[in-house]
């Protein structure tokens, strides 16, 4: 060993030990932090109606500070948080005071918004190992078992191990089994034959390339690839729609995207065009009459909660090999989230923490102003507007929102529109109805401002709040209420609550 090799294996030596000793320091730091705040608690609880503090209890409670209460439900169970604790699990069922009720189920767990500390408290119950392909429920060894249970949708046994499913039937078995807590999908992977050999992903540009090159991104193209139908759950501005996009480069032959509005048949066309994707159709969930004779290599649903609709669920009956549903709020009030990913395929989800984390999304500054009056919400609304942002106003109610327009003198979209997406690029602060609630993506968008809105609607509040997360800057999310209309619809709040998002709450004289 030479002189040097020595020399430098004693400095690293030196380092490690230093190291040590900093590690050291840190973990008495911390554990004098948790002393300290221990008994600040006990000290606070002095004076207080608890005169009995249990300070065994109250390490446990530190250790686990939650409480799990099964609800009627299979497979499903309430999570009490106190609110000074900072945990959320993707369904915030209601709220008090003091504590956090979320709702923990089968769709939280596919998901992934479950953390793994917590994952294993949750005892789901072993499902039966049932897969629907090709007009067939394979069952296995369980064949029997399967036919009792799902005889309404069955037809006849074959063989040993499979059942024929009733025509017109198979989406609602799905449904059934997902309902159950089982995934039925079995992979159909997409064949070579349909990937197109000239794609070069090197030749997207910069913003496209940081989206298709991130881990999660990379993740959901290994899952379409083996099993050719999924169903996209992120994050508004995780990269939903680019993803779309670049599938239907990526897939050749004839494409379909349906959407819930002109607006956003208006941007997909955009992103198509800037790919340079000319085979694929882009339509809204009101035009089946243009694709329901035609067939499809892959058709995307965009705002794919909206496909389990009375109206819009024949969109599923399409004739297409492949198939994606995007949305970054997989839920419905009308109970038919099984529906979602039953009409879609296998989800594939991401914690909004995670992307928090990785700084793909920033936490807006989110502020409720509660009035008396709507005249005081237009009074609110002008004092805002004497700070100049880029900004969308959402008002529900059409004549609303022409008053609106009219006092400070600016654009107004709504159903009746034209070249809406465009309007709402240009102008500086525009008044939208729910034409523009969802899938809109304006980079430049500094501030989101609600001043009327769907009753209580969660998805609605969830969809204008996702709005601001496509802007580049760390922008604000406003909410103008009355008194009246905060105790009627304060569970739309909720959508923002869950995320682990605060509200700064201001009553206005």
């Amino acid at each position: 060993m030479t002189q040097d090799t020595i020399k430098e294996f004693e400095e690293t030596k030196l380092l490690l030990t230093e190291a040590d000793k900093k590690f050291d320091d840190l973990i008495s730091h911390l554990s004098k932090i948790k002393e300290e705040y221990k008994n600040k608690m006990v000290m606070a609880s002095e004076g207080t109606r608890f005169s009995q503090f249990n300070q065994e209890d109250f390490k446990n409670f530190l250790n686990e500070p939650y409480a799990i209460i099964p609800t009627s439900k299979m497979d499903e169970w309430f999570v009490v948080v106190p609110k000074f604790v900072k945990m959320n699990l993707g369904w915030l069922d209601h709220s008090t005071e003091s504590f956090n009720v979320f709702r923990v189920n089968k769709f939280i767990n596919w998901l992934g918004e479950i953390p793994d500390d917590l994952n294993n408290k949750f005892k789901f119950k072993e499902k039966l190992p049932l897969t629907v392909f090709d007009g067939m429920l394979l069952a296995g060894k369980h064949q029997e078992e399967a036919w009792n249970r799902y005889n309404k949708f069955l037809t006849k046994r074959e063989g040993k191990d499979k059942i024929k499913i009733k025509k017109g039937r198979e989406f609602y078995l799905i449904a059934e089994l997902l309902n159950d807590g089982i995934l039925p999908f079995i992979p159909q992977s997409v064949e070579n034959s349909d990937l197109d050999d000239s794609f070069d992903h090197m030749a997207l540009t910069d913003w496209q390339q940081d989206i298709w090159n991130r881990d999660y991104v990379q993740k959901a193209l290994e899952k379409f690839i083996e099993y050719g139908a999924i169903g996209v759950y992120w994050a508004f501005s995780a990269g939903k729609s680019v993803f779309g996009s670049i599938m239907c480069k990526y897939i050749k032959g004839r494409k379909l995207v349906v959407v819930p509005t002109i607006m956003l048949v208006e941007q997909w066309q955009e992103r198509l065009a800037e790919l340079g994707v000319t085979d694929t159709e882009v339509i809204t969930y009101n035009s089946f009459g243009k694709a329901q004779n035609k067939e499809y290599v892959l058709t995307i649903y965009d705002e794919c909660h909206r496909l389990p609709a009375n109206t819009y669920s024949r969109f599923s009956t399409i004739k297409t090999k492949y198939r994606i549903g995007l949305s970054a709020t997989p839920y419905r009030e009308d109970g038919r989230t099984d529906f979602i990913f039953a009409l879609t395929g296998y989800p594939v989800g991401l914690d909004w923490n995670d992307l928090i984390k990785l700084g793909i999304i920033e936490k807006p500054d989110i502020r409720l102003f509660i009035v008396q009056t709507r005249t005081d919400k237009i009074n609110k609304l002008r004092e805002l507007l004497q700070i100049v942002k880029k900004t969308i106003i959402f008002c529900d109610e059409i004549d609303f929102g022409k008053r609106i327009s009219s006092l400070f003198e600016i654009p107004h979209v709504y159903g009746q529109s034209t070249k809406r997406l465009e309007v709402m690029k240009e102008a500086e602060t525009c008044v939208v109805s729910r034409v523009g609630d969802e899938g809109v993506s304006l980079p430049e968008l500094e501030r989101v401002i609600e001043i009327d809105f769907l009753f209580g609607s969660r998805r609605q509040e969830g969809q204008r709040l996702g709005r601001i997360f496509h802007g580049k800057e760390k922008g604000e999310h406003i909410i103008l209420m009355t008194e009246e209309e905060f105790v009627n619809y304060e569970k739309r709040l909720y959508a923002i609550y869950e995320k682990g998002f605060k509200i700064e709450v201001v009553r206005v004289k």
